[in-house]
């Protein structure tokens, strides 16, 4: 195991592996900063619904509001 190789034999191969590393690297950094927007915008949403704020800007949802008696049933 104390095989020994020169310089100019290993350099070729140290420089191709360091720069897999760094390309690896820049990809799995990339991922992560958009996994991580990703996970912010939906906690935000989450805290959102949770509060009970309206999804959209347009006003109330009015799906979720009770039907209007109809004319017989009032009182």
């Amino acid at each position: 195991m104390g095989q020994q190789i020169s310089t100019d034999d290993a350099l070729p191969v140290y420089r191709q592996t360091c720069g897999e590393l760094f390309d690896s690297n820049l990809l799995l950094r990339a991922q992560v900063g958009s996994l991580e927007r990703q996970l912010a915008a939906l906690q935000e949403e989450n805290t959102r619904l949770q509060q009970g704020a309206p999804t959209t800007p347009d006003g109330p949802d009015l799906a979720a509001q009770p039907p209007y008696p109809l004319p017989d049933e009032r009182d």
